[in-house]
């Protein structure tokens, strides 16, 4: 048997009566504009905003792994989480593989590059609770539209942003870890 198919189908609940909105087998949810959200999280320190994402990720990951087991492809995982972000407004996501290097591509997101953080955190949290195993996410490239996320390890991550901030690009980056020089 394959690995399921992400289904929408029922996903959303919405009560009219009672004035309630949820996500298949979660709590209520509130509908708002982006952009009050974006100034909501602009405002926030930044752990607030890390445990904010990450919670948000945790419960997606929950989902994904009721629907997946351990042995699910990068490309399986992709389609449940990117179907799982989708419903949560957050984008759409994508996969590239820059030889051993696994980059996850958000194309779409109403937060633009104020929620590329939040992005992060929300994929983290969401692969700690689906798969049992820490990562670290790191926001590496983007463009109007799309932003690339660089999943590694959390070792690998501090080693990234550090050569981020010291003005590496981020395609040297990929191509130091792909070489064997910071152990994705």
């Amino acid at each position: 048997m394959g690995t399921p198919r992400f289904d929408p189908t029922h996903s959303l609940e919405f009560n009219l009566d009672r004035g309630s909105v949820k996500l298949s087998g979660s709590l209520e949810r509130v509908l708002l504009p982006a952009d009050a959200l974006a100034a909501l999280v602009r405002g926030a320190d930044g752990e607030t905003r890390r445990d904010f994402a990450r919670r948000l990720g945790t419960e997606a990951g929950r989902r994904v792994a009721e629907r997946l087991d351990g042995s699910a492809t990068p490309e399986a995982v992709a389609e449940h989480l990117g179907g799982e972000l989708a419903l949560m407004g957050f984008g759409s996501l994508g996969l590239e593989r820059w030889g051993r290097v696994l980059v996850i591509t958000v194309n779409g997101s109403p937060l633009r590059g104020e929620g590329d953080e939040i992005l992060a955190g929300i994929v983290e949290g969401a692969l700690q609770r689906a798969f049992g195993r820490s990562s670290g996410v790191v926001p590496i490239q983007r463009d109007d539209q799309l932003v690339r996320l660089l999943v590694v390890s959390a070792g690998a991550a501090d080693r990234v942003r550090t050569w981020l901030g010291s003005g590496l690009s981020w395609s040297d980056a990929l191509a130091r870890l792909n070489s064997g020089g910071g152990a994705a």
